[in-house]
């Protein structure tokens, strides 16, 4: 395998980079710099941040995140620079990425139509919203410089505040996702009686104060507020931004992590000398009170109605104060099991005895919108190619509920895409029978008989109630994947964790 300094002396050096040793080279900085973080030694943290900047493997591997695997690769900011050939990606290498000295360009700002879960064509929907028929909603769009040099930092405040966060909090961790977020909320309520306090922030994003996430950085806290500062270009004009994270650049969730970070010690998680406390444990008031967040979604549980109203929110409603954060009224109440409440697409509820989490229902209407919209943009599409086109959809929606109770969910889905396909099938032959659109669309596999299904080829849709459902892996929020410990590493195998690019860009 050949070094960095060996891979630059070829013309075309890029494509003979090792990104998969690049990965390791990153994460093994992150370990060293989360086993200081976890024993206090801030000297050493800072010392371990700096060298990660200022790595060439980092940079490399940032490069090749932003350019080549981000989604948004395509998308240039103000500079109209998009860096998708590698030659363009040689160039962007060589130039400087000096945290101190860096200077961020203003983030490019347009509107895109919030289509509700509509099915209508994006024409449709862009032509509404000339009328203002159609709510938009605000995109920002950083150059690739700038997300190269944000996602650059946020590997070193992620590593560092990995060691910090507190257990329960689930969303922008690596090796963390809703799922665990849901686990541990049905621990916390299964067979317990508890009141659910369901909270939602009035634009988290648009009004966190910068003084709410510099006053908790130390290190990086310039080059951070430089970036939360850059402005905003929108239809031509430059906007200050003295408040607000821009959403999509890179570090914006490991800062909402940081300015909601001290949430759950408000009711007494921690012991003076840092040790955790689990809710059952705790005293007074505190007894029971249990917090569970994910990015800026989160749900307090507590023994009583008298306790939430008395002694969680009036401390609730201070921290969020500091942080120039509102609780939205008309969203946020506070509910009961049998009520039930909705979380992360989730709906919560126990009617009688067993405690249910399965696929909220706005969210399977919305999912059978968008199967809708790909049906119908595809009405001559050929048979196969629209199977290749929803299989990849619908077992992506279903691997995300596999771990509920969405027996029923997934039977509706199944059957509401069955009846859009006949629908679909018969608008192509109009002039023949039922029997003779059955035969030619519809086959038998196994024990399913009319399955959407090309003979010819084979490609046959899948049905997502056939998916297998699972209980999840839940791993305790006091380990971490950066943990070198070999015990700690044997459970995150388990787990199936082996890649933490996913938290990083």
């Amino acid at each position: 395998m050949l070094s960095i300094e060996q891979v630059y002396r070829h013309d075309e050096w890029w494509d003979k980079l090792n990104f998969s040793q690049l990965e390791r080279d990153v994460r093994r900085l992150q370990g060293r710099i989360y086993g200081v973080s976890k024993k206090g030694d801030m000297k050493g943290v800072r010392n371990l941040m700096k060298l990660l900047v200022k790595s060439e493997s980092v940079k490399l591997f940032a490069i090749y995140l932003i350019t080549q695997k981000n989604e948004g690769r395509k998308t240039p900011g103000i500079d109209d620079k998009s860096y998708l050939t590698a030659k363009e990606r040689m160039k962007l290498s060589k130039e400087k990425f000096d945290y101190r000295a860096y200077r961020f360009q203003p983030v490019l700002r347009k509107y895109i139509p919030k289509t509700g879960g509509n099915w209508r064509s994006k024409r449709y929907h862009r032509r509404r919203a000339k009328l203002d028929k159609v709510k938009l909603r605000p995109l920002g769009m950083m150059t690739i410089k700038d997300r190269v040099m944000t996602t650059i930092i946020s590997f070193a405040l992620t590593a560092k505040w990995e060691a910090i966060l507190e257990p329960n909090v689930m969303g922008f961790r690596p090796g963390r996702c809703t799922q665990d977020a849901m686990k541990r909320i049905y621990y916390e309520l299964d067979g317990k009686d508890r009141v659910i306090f369901d909270a939602d922030l009035s634009g988290f994003f648009d009004n966190i104060k910068h003084d709410a996430i510099s006053g908790k950085l130390h290190e990086f806290y310039r080059v951070v507020l430089r970036c939360l500062r850059a402005g905003i270009i929108e239809k031509g004009k430059l906007h200050e931004t003295m408040k607000g994270i821009v959403q999509g650049n890179p570090i914006s969730p490991v800062l909402a992590n940081i300015a909601l970070h001290g949430l759950q010690e408000l009711f007494g998680a921690y012991l003076k000398e840092g040790l955790y406390i689990l809710p059952k444990y705790r005293r007074g008031y505190n007894k029971d009170v249990c917090v569970v967040r994910y990015a800026d979604d989160f749900i307090i549980t507590a023994p009583s109605k008298s306790t939430l109203e008395r002694w969680v929110l009036p401390k609730l409603r201070k921290f969020l104060d500091v942080r120039g954060i509102q609780l939205n009224e008309d969203k946020t109440k506070i509910t009961t099991k049998k009520d039930g409440f909705n979380f992360l697409g989730f709906t919560i509820e126990q009617p009688r005895r067993k405690l249910y989490m399965k696929p909220q229902g706005e969210k399977i209407k919305k999912f059978l919108n968008r199967l809708k919209e790909i049906v119908w943009s595809n009405k001559q599409m050929e048979q196969k190619k629209l199977i290749r086109k929803l299989n990849p959809v619908l077992r992506g929606w279903a691997m995300y509920y596999r771990y509920s109770d969405a027996n029923r969910a997934f039977e509706i889905v199944d059957y509401e895409l069955w009846k859009l396909l006949w629908r679909w099938s018969k608008r192509r032959h109009p002039h023949r029978g039922k029997k003779w659109i059955l035969n030619k669309y519809f086959g038998k596999l196994g024990e399913v008989n009319w399955l959407f299904r090309d003979e010819k080829t084979g490609y046959s849709l899948i049905q997502v109630v056939n998916i297998k459902r699972l209980k999840y892996k839940f791993v305790v929020g006091t380990l971490s994947p950066y943990d070198p410990n070999p015990k700690v590493k044997k459970v995150w195998e388990k787990k199936g964790y082996v890649d933490i690019r996913h938290a990083m860009i």
